[in-house]
């Protein structure tokens, strides 16, 4: 099992005109709703290049977390039996997903900090 680099972030917003300008006005970042899978929920993936590097998830009030707006950070990883195995060597509460229909499977884990951690391996 490994990481191979930093996927994207998932921010919560209830303010999506302005946050999607930051992004994409300020930073450079292009929305592509076309590339957005239907996840059952409003939001954007704004790119940089072929990469969606940011995800917003549209909500009706700003977040109360803990993590504040901030929803989780993912990793492209490797190898989705071996990091099961880890995690439950080391008696982890986890959540593995599997999307066939964008050749993806996922685990979501959270941290130490309570921050979700989201690991994609594809194909």
């Amino acid at each position: 099992m490994s990481i191979k680099g930093i996927e994207h972030i998932n921010i919560d917003t209830a303010l999506p005109d302005e946050t999607i300008a930051f992004f994409t006005e300020v930073l450079g970042l292009v929305n592509r709703p076309d590339l957005r899978p239907d996840f059952g929920f409003p939001g954007a993936w704004l790119f940089l290049g072929e990469q969606a590097v940011v995800h917003l998830n549209f909500r009706d009030a700003q977040p109360a977390s803990a993590t504040g707006a901030f929803n989780h950070i993912a990793f492209e990883g490797t190898d989705f039996a071996a990091m099961k195995d880890t995690l439950d060597a080391r008696g982890l509460d986890y959540k593995a997903d599997e999307r066939p229909e964008i050749q993806l499977k996922q685990i979501f884990v959270r941290d130490p900090n309570n921050v979700l951690v989201e690991i994609n391996i594809r194909g």
